[in-house]
């Protein structure tokens, strides 16, 4: 009896979110993929970076 309980409320949660979850999903992913990989192609950001790395007090290796 209470297996049948958690199989309703996991169903309901699931037909609740179930139709943002591919929105979120889908701008989660552009936030934090596809937006910073754009912005790196770009030359005046990757100037930025460089000058940027440049006056940074310590070194990262395997950047410059």
């Amino acid at each position: 009896m209470n297996t049948l309980k958690e199989e309703h409320k996991r169903s309901n949660f699931l037909k609740k979110f179930g139709k943002w979850a591919p929105i979120i999903g889908g701008i989660w992913v552009g936030s934090h993929i596809i937006i910073p990989l754009a912005l790196l192609r770009m030359p005046i950001f990757q100037k930025y970076l460089i000058a940027l790395e440049s006056k940074l007090p310590f070194n990262i290796p395997g950047v410059g």
